[in-house]
């Protein structure tokens, strides 16, 4: 049987121990919440870079018509298949002059690709790429772009905005 004292003992070490969880609880999520912040505007940081980067190399050219050419013209010393570090060439003739942000593997969403079109136009996706476009250098090319979207969860965007740091997909 237990006594009145035993059961004040046990009530006291149970709220503590509720407390304490609690407490391990609150700190574990305002961490998870830091660490999410520091990654979304280092995402950020990289978006505002990359955009520039990419809207450089797309208005000077000469980056794109020489891997263009590569692409094209593979060599037994240099076939890069359809992906090259800045283009990539659908068989269409179509291309992307994109930039990638490899991520963590995290349950946040790291990865972020933004290319801008031949066509003109802006794209995003979160597509996990992989490092140097290796989940993607052995498919078969794409025939378009439009193709290039359907298959890997890409958008279109106004190639300023934020919405590109929004999940694209699976």
């Amino acid at each position: 049987m237990i006594t009145h004292s035993q059961s004040g003992a046990i009530r006291r070490k149970l709220i503590l121990w509720l407390g304490i969880s609690s407490l391990i609880m609150v700190v574990f999520a305002v961490c998870v919440a830091v660490v999410k912040h520091r990654d979304e505007h280092a995402r950020k940081l990289w978006k505002d870079a990359a955009l520039v980067q990419i809207a450089e190399t797309s208005l000077t050219g000469e980056v794109v018509r020489t891997e263009i050419d590569q692409l094209k013209h593979p060599t037994p010393n240099l076939d890069l298949g359809w992906t090259h570090e800045h283009v990539l060439l659908m068989t269409n003739g179509e291309f992307l002059v994109f930039a990638f942000r490899h991520g963590f593997n995290d349950e946040f969403v790291d990865h972020l690709f933004l290319a801008h079109g031949s066509d003109g136009r802006w794209y995003y996706s979160t597509y996990h790429f992989c490092n140097q476009m290796a989940a993607v250098i052995t498919d078969e090319p794409p025939g378009s772009i439009a193709e290039f979207a359907r298959r890997y969860s890409v958008r279109e965007f106004d190639g300023k905005s934020d919405i590109c740091l929004q999940p694209t997909g699976p």
